[in-house]
């Protein structure tokens, strides 16, 4: 069928962002399962084989919604040397846990996919690395450890935000911390106390895991601890 023939809008009548905006519903909705070129293009009101060639199949759809949402995460802090390095970084990471908790399925993506996939190689995944390696070099930091801390922060902020997103359903919003931490509070309840009785002592703390305050805590050591290397 030739393209005058496609049913529905053509492919020049909608923009990129509104492809994305569409994915990024889907996905906000009904998590990961529920993204796919053809129900973009049923969103959209085209066909799918429209959006596959606006977008090259659905990895490079997926490397639009990561892009997009990586893209929103503020790199300023970054190169401000008025801002303390440490700080730099853990004013960054706190950016980009917070637009991966406003759509939490795209944590899910990033995680899934191998390293040479959409999480590691448009251009604004690109463009963080690089900005970290400004901040860590900033900090004092000289190769192979610079480098090594920008893979350790990176994994550290992606990480810990995947563990936070797979205790909730994965759908916008999340609840609330304090739902999360009592959430947690409650499954350790029945935990047996004389099997584990050091993890016992610390329930509390172990039920604030997901916390802002252990986010930053973790990561500020990881980042002084670099320093000692």
């Amino acid at each position: 069928m030739s393209e005058a023939e496609t049913p529905g809008r053509d492919v020049g009548s909608y923009t990129d962002a509104q492809l994305v905006d569409a994915a990024l519903g889907l996905l906000d909705t009904g998590g990961v399962e529920a993204l796919s070129i053809g129900a973009v293009a049923r969103r959209l009101g085209v066909d799918a084989e429209v959006v596959h060639a606006r977008v090259g199949g659905s990895k490079g759809l997926e490397r639009a919604v990561i892009e997009r949402v990586l893209g929103s995460v503020s790199l300023g802090s970054l190169a401000d040397h008025g801002v303390e390095w440490t700080a730099a970084v853990i004013q960054f990471a706190l950016g980009m846990r917070g637009r991966l908790f406003d759509h939490p399925a795209v944590a899910e993506l990033i995680m899934s996919g191998p390293m040479d996939s959409p999480s590691a190689d448009g251009p604004v995944a690109r463009e963080i690395t690089e900005s970290l390696f400004v901040c860590l070099a900033r900090g004092g930091l000289q190769a192979p450890a610079c480098a090594n801390g920008v893979y350790a922060v990176l994994v550290y902020v992606l990480g810990s935000i995947a563990l936070d997103v797979a205790e909730t359903e994965g759908k916008p919003p999340l609840p609330a911390e304090s739902e999360r931490i009592e959430a947690r509070r409650a499954a350790l309840r029945d935990l047996d106390l004389t099997r584990w009785p050091r993890t016992a002592a610390h329930l509390e703390q172990i039920a604030a895991w997901t916390s802002v305050d252990q986010f930053v805590w973790g990561l500020r050591v990881l980042l002084v601890g670099m320093t000692a290397t």
